[in-house]
Parts: structure tokens; C-alpha cells; sequence
């Protein structure tokens, strides 16, 4: 019995409290509460990036899965020498597939951390405030948008959420805000629809182009051509 609670703990408390915070985002992101309709600020703590249901889940799913690959490499010891072969590329397979996504995770989140997001529908804005630098994006200042993103047609890809918008504008600046910021792409589809948007699909979604994580500056975004 004692075991049962255990095991009730540990699953349902963690998915009481992604529904509950779940719930939440949504009633700020739709409806009348949405930026459509309403400014809106948002700001990601670490607690709430890195500690999702599904990247929950994703971590406990590879670790597992690191996990019996070690077992499977241990027993084949003293079996035959092709088990412990594939055994052992089982562990590497899986350990590199866990390296892959913490290590794009952790990229993302060098976009994420300490930055603040406003969606104004009334003023037509979107302000950026980091430590670093503050931008306010404007349909008459941005004279293009890039959306990068995964190119993927499975939505159970791991990284199929994982990407970024480059704003460029007027200046010569590239601002970047990261795809969870616009929970509800309508923000941009209606309130900047007179501003050119691409869209640039890459296998693995790296954080790589023009500047350095964090820094929105290039000195001439005309000289950096599409992708």
C-alpha cells in the first residue's frame, strides 16, 4: 500500500501541477486576456523553462534509456562478444541523443533567460528588455522577419517546437526572441502582416546565425543573405 501511495505521489503531483500552471499560460495567452486584445509581458524564470512536463518526461524517458544500456552492456560481458558490441552502441546511440537535446535546450535557453517580452496591440509594438540592450520592434521599423525553426512532420519530434524569430530592422539590428514567447503566432500574423516573413527550416535547430546568442546587433543585416 505504502508503495501504491509512493507511486501516486510521484506521477500525479507532478501532472497536477503542469496542468494547473498549464491552465494558467493559456488564460493569459487566449481569448480576451491574449495580446490581441490586452498588453501583455512575459518573462520565463528557469524553474518554469527547464522544468516543463515534457522536458521533464524527456529527461526521465533518455535516462532510462541510459540506463538500460548499461545493464544490457554489463550483462553482455559475459556473453557473447557481438551483445556486448551492440550493446555498447545502444548506450553511445542514447548518451548522444540526450547530449543533442540538453545541449540545444541549454541554447535556447541563452535567448530566454532574463528577458522580458511586451506584445502592445494598441501601439503596434514588441518590446525586447534584456540587461544587455532594449528594442522595441515596430511594423515600421522591422523590414523583415525570419522564422527558424525544425523541419520536422513528426509532432512527437523532440526538437520539433525548438526555434527562434530574427527580426530585422530598419537600422541595420537583428533582435531574437525565441518561439515560446508567441504562444499564439496571431500576435504576428495580424499585427505585422505588412512586414516580409520567411520561413527557414533547418534539420537540427542551432542557434548560430548572424550573431552570438543574446547579442541583437550586426553591423549590416543586408550583408547576411537568406538561408
Amino acid at each position: 500500500m505504502a508503495t501504491f501511495f509512493i507511486l501516486l505521489v510521484l506521477v500525479f503531483v507532478p501532472f497536477g501541477w503542469f496542468i494547473a500552471r498549464a491552465l494558467r499560460f493559456t488564460n493569459e495567452t487566449v481569448g480576451e486576456n491574449s495580446p490581441l486584445y490586452k498588453e501583455r509581458s512575459y518573462q520565463f524564470t528557469a524553474s518554469q523553462y527547464f522544468l516543463g512536463f515534457f522536458k521533464l518526461l524527456m529527461a526521465t524517458v533518455l535516462i532510462e534509456m541510459l540506463a538500460l544500456g548499461y545493464m544490457l552492456t554489463k550483462q553482455a560481458i559475459n556473453q557473447e562478444p557481438y551483445l556486448f558490441f551492440l550493446a555498447f552502441f545502444f548506450g553511445v546511440v542514447c548518451a548522444g541523443m540526450s547530449a543533442l537535446f540538453f545541449y540545444v535546450d541549454w541554447q535556447y535557453w541563452t535567448i530566454t533567460r532574463n528577458t522580458l517580452i511586451t506584445l502592445n496591440p494598441f501601439e503596434l509594438s514588441i518590446t525586447v528588455d534584456t540587461p544587455y540592450y532594449t528594442s522595441i520592434l515596430t511594423p515600421k521599423n522591422v523590414v523583415q522577419i525570419e522564422h527558424h525553426r525544425k523541419e520536422t512532420s513528426n509532432s512527437k519530434d523532440p526538437l520539433g517546437d525548438y526555434g527562434y524569430f530574427l527580426f530585422y530592422t530598419n537600422d541595420g539590428q537583428i533582435t531574437r526572441i525565441n518561439n515560446i514567447f508567441f504562444a499564439d503566432i496571431e500576435f504576428l500574423e495580424r499585427f505585422f502582416s505588412t512586414v516580409p516573413h520567411t520561413l527557414v527550416l533547418h534539420r537540427i535547430p542551432w542557434i548560430s546565425d548572424h550573431t552570438e546568442a543574446g547579442n541583437p546587433i550586426a553591423p549590416n543585416f543586408a550583408a547576411y543573405p537568406e538561408r
